[in-house]
C-alpha cells in the first residue's frame, strides 16, 4: 500500500484547501487540534482513506496473487472453472484374516475399525470368506479427513464391533500405511495450480497428464514419463507415478486417478499409474556461526528449513545439492557461514529409486 495516499496524505490536501481559500477564519486553524476546521479536515480525510484501502483491496482480490480464500475461489471458477481441493479422507487396504477356516459370511460395506491411536476407518467394500478362506483384503478410508488421519502400517489392528463379524476370529491388519489423507488446499497451493491451466490446457501432453493426476483431491504431486522402444520411438504408453505430501500413495487412489485422466490422456494413450512409497534420506550438516549468535536456535530453524524443503520434493524428483547450498544461504544474513564443508551429505545430487519420492525426517538431518 506504499503506493497509496495515507491518511496523514489526504489531510494535508484538505488543509492546503483550507489556507489556500479560508478568508473568514485563521487558516493555520486548520492545524490546532479540536478546533472545527481541524475536525472537519480530519473526518473528511478519514472517510477517504477507508474508501481508497476498500477500492484498493477489492481490486487486489481481482488479481490471482492478491485474492485470498472465497476471493480466489470466485477468481479460479470465473476464469478458469476450478474449485479448490477440500480436505481429503485418508485411503488404503486392510488385510482381514483368521488363523483356521471355518464360517462363510461377509464383512459387510461400512464396517468400522479403529487404529491403535484411536483413529476411525470404514471398509468401502465387501470381504467375503468362504468355509476355507483365511484372508481377504479390502480397501477402507478414514471417517474424517485430514493430514492427521493417516496412519503407519501395522495400525489398524481392531474392529470397532467384533461381536457383530459373522466370525469373531477375524483379525485386520494394514501391511502399508495409508495415504492421501490431505488437509483443504492452502491459498498458494491453489494458486500454483491455477497458474499451470494454461501451460496444460490442450490435454494428452505429459504436463497435462500430470496437472489431471494432481486434480485429485489428496494427490500432491505426480510426474508422467513417456515409455519408448529401443529404437527411442514412442510406445503410446505412459508411466504415471503419484504422491501425496508424505510422498505415499495407494492402489484405491490410483483408481480414481485412472477415471480422472479420462479428462486428460490422449485418446488410445494407456497411463499406467504406479504408487509411489517414501525413499528417506539421511543429511549431514557442518555448521559454523559468527561470534555472538545463538547457535542452537539458529541450528533449529536450519534443520527444520531442510525438512521442510525435502519434503516438498516431487514424486520421482532429483534432490539437487545445489538447491541445499542455496537454502543455507539463505541464514548467512542470521549469522550463518557456508562453506564447502558446510554440506557433508549427500555428497552429490540424489535421484531416488523409480517412482519412489525423496523424504527425511528431523531426526535424519543432523549436525557433525
Amino acid at each position: 500500500m506504499a503506493d497509496l495516499p495515507t491518511r496523514l496524505d489526504l489531510f494535508q490536501l484538505g488543509a492546503d484547501y483550507v489556507l489556500q481559500r479560508a478568508t473568514k477564519i485563521d487558516p493555520q486553524q486548520v492545524y490546532v487540534q479540536g478546533s472545527d476546521v481541524n475536525l472537519f479536515c480530519g473526518i473528511t480525510a478519514q472517510v477517504a482513506y477507508a474508501i481508497i484501502l476498500q477500492l484498493a483491496y477489492r481490486t487486489n482480490a481481482l488479481l490471482l496473487d492478491g485474492a485470498e480464500d472465497e476471493d480466489l475461489d470466485r477468481y479460479a471458477w470465473d476464469r478458469y472453472g476450478l474449485t479448490r481441493k477440500g480436505a481429503n479422507a485418508a485411503v488404503g487396504t486392510v488385510r482381514l484374516y483368521r488363523d483356521v477356516g471355518g464360517t462363510a459370511g461377509t464383512v459387510p460395506v461400512g464396517t468400522k475399525l479403529t487404529s491403535l491411536t484411536g483413529i476411525e476407518y470404514i471398509t468401502t467394500g465387501n470381504a467375503s470368506f468362504g468355509v476355507a478362506t483365511l484372508s481377504v483384503s479390502v480397501n477402507v478410508r478414514a471417517t474424517s479427513a485430514g493430514k492427521s488421519q493417516q496412519v503407519g502400517a501395522n495400525n489398524i489392528r481392531k474392529f470397532s464391533d467384533q461381536t457383530s463379524l459373522f466370525d469373531t476370529t477375524l483379525k485386520v491388519n494394514n501391511d502399508l500405511p495409508t495415504a492421501h489423507g490431505e488437509d483443504a488446499e492452502d491459498d498458494e497451493t491453489f494458486r500454483n495450480r491455477i497458474r499451470d491451466f494454461w501451460s496444460t490446457v490442450r490435454r494428452g501432453t505429459l504436463g497435462a497428464i500430470e496437472y489431471g493426476a494432481r486434480t485429485v483431491p489428496g494427490i500432491d504431486s505426480a510426474s508422467a514419463v513417456e515409455v519408448t522402444t529401443q529404437a527411442g520411438v514412442p510406445a503410446r504408453v505412459v508411466i504415471l507415478y503419484i504422491a501425496d505430501s508424505s510422498g505415499v500413495a495407494s492402489e484405491a487412489m490410483a483408481d480414481t486417478v485412472r477415471t480422472a485422466l479420462l479428462d486428460y490422456r490422449a485418446a488410445g494413450i494407456q497411463v499406467i499409474v504406479v504408487v509411489s512409497m517414501p525413499q528417506i534420506v539421511d543429511i549431514l550438516l557442518k555448521l559454523s556461526f559468527q561470534s555472538g549468535v545463538d547457535t542452537d536456535s539458529l541450528t533449529t530453524t536450519i534443520r527444520n528449513a531442510v525438512v521442510e524443503y525435502v519434503n516438498s520434493i516431487p514424486v520421482s524428483a532429483t534432490l539437487l545439492r545445489s538447491a541445499l547450498y542455496s537454502l543455507l544461504q539463505r541464514y548467512t544474513a542470521d549469522g550463518l557461514i557456508v562453506g564447502e564443508d558446510t554440506l557433508v551429505a549427500p555428497a552429490g545430487d540424489l535421484v531416488p529409486a523409480a517412482g519412489m519420492t525423496l523424504r527425511t525426517t528431523l531426526t535424519n538431518v543432523t549436525v557433525a
